[in-house]
């Protein structure tokens, strides 16, 4: 099973662990697994509402 990879600075999806364009590091696209223990959940929460003002 291959993995699907994003480059940040030109928004092309690859399958490789550099983007074959730009050459820039790719990352995951997908968002964290979420975790009904979440220990940092609390702050991220107060962060995004400090941001949001």
């Amino acid at each position: 099973m291959h993995k699907i990879f994003k480059c940040p600075s030109c928004n092309n999806y690859t399958l490789q662990e550099s983007c074959s364009k730009c050459k820039v590091k790719t990352l995951n696209p997908r968002p964290a697994k979420y975790s009904v223990e979440d220990k940092f959940g609390k702050y991220r929460r107060m962060y995004k509402e400090k941001m949001e003002k």
